[in-house]
């Protein structure tokens, strides 16, 4: 028979005011969302008098049908979306292989290493010895800009550290009674017991890479490969404001401010739309992985 614990006033006050307070969160964190998405689906000029807070008054979909009947929006969404897959997959496997050989003590000058990662944490060379040196290397304006330098982060190596650290040294052992090389072991043993570590690193990569626009907008003079935030970062400003009203129907041109400011808010919502479909499916992993960073790091 289950025994239930009685609460005392006190108990439910706070269960009151938790539960209040939690609602007050979700909705400070969820309307400004939703408000773009209301705003988006209606008509800009009518969306411009005001007092549109719940449901749109005069639905349309023309906003999102300009974004993506904008070859250039098109353009910028899929070299984001290119850059988002390849740069979490080189970013995480990077990383992982470097931090497990980092959290290994029999690693030579592996100190160092850890020292010299640890000053990036801190220090930076800067905005024009980064240009300079991504000069040099040749990837400015290229694709490559955005995949190379973002290959190893020592925050995500951290928490692959602890998360290696944390596992039984007999499955190594183990394996190399049997034959197994150091790369067997990694790939074979580590990396499928990593699931939740990988989750979570592999969520912080891909935001970073989907929400970055400072790379693009001071690397990258292509237009071809901009990447939507930085879009949407110009298109408001007054630079492009004239080349965006061209760019529209007739029928959008009458209030261009109030147009552009739909489109901009529709594009928005295209922008967020794949991050918030995927984290669902990894939330679980990126919640122990946290933990793991929180306790061993």
């Amino acid at each position: 028979m289950r025994q239930y614990i009685r609460l005392t006033a006190e108990d439910r006050v706070v269960n009151i005011f938790a539960t209040v307070f939690s609602v007050i969160a979700m909705l400070a964190t969820l309307y400004p969302i939703y408000y773009l998405l209301i705003y988006a689906l209606n008509d800009p000029i009518d969306a411009a008098s005001g007092k549109l807070y719940v449901f749109p008054r005069q639905f349309t979909l023309d906003n999102f049908g300009y974004v993506f009947k904008n070859d250039h929006l098109i353009t910028s969404f899929l070299v984001t979306v290119g850059r988002t897959v390849l740069g979490t997959f080189t970013g995480v496997l990077f990383t992982a292989v470097a931090a497990y050989a980092l959290s290994k003590e029999r690693l030579l000058f592996r100190k160092v290493y850890s020292i010299a990662g640890l000053v990036t944490m801190y220090f930076s060379g800067g905005l024009i010895p980064s240009y300079l040196l991504l000069q040099k290397l040749h990837l400015l304006n290229t694709f490559w800009v955005y995949i190379i330098p973002a290959m190893f982060s020592i925050y995500n190596a951290l928490l692959f550290m602890a998360f290696f650290r944390q596992m039984p040294s007999e499955l190594e052992e183990s394996a190399k009674v049997d034959g197994g090389g150091d790369l067997y072991i990694f790939v074979r043993i580590i990396l499928p017991l990593s699931k939740p570590v990988l989750a979570t690193v592999a969520l912080f990569v891909a935001v970073n890479h989907w929400n970055d626009w400072f790379t693009s907008a001071y690397f990258v003079s292509d237009q071809r490969l901009w990447t939507l935030p930085t879009i949407i970062v110009r298109m408001l400003s007054d630079v492009n404001i004239m080349d965006n009203m061209q760019n529209m129907p007739p029928g959008m041109r009458a209030d261009p401010l109030s147009t552009l400011l739909a489109i901009k808010y529709a594009t928005l919502i295209v922008t967020i739309l794949p991050i918030t479909i995927v984290y669902p499916f990894i939330q679980k992993y990126f919640v122990q992985g946290m933990m793991v960073g929180a306790i061993k790091a």
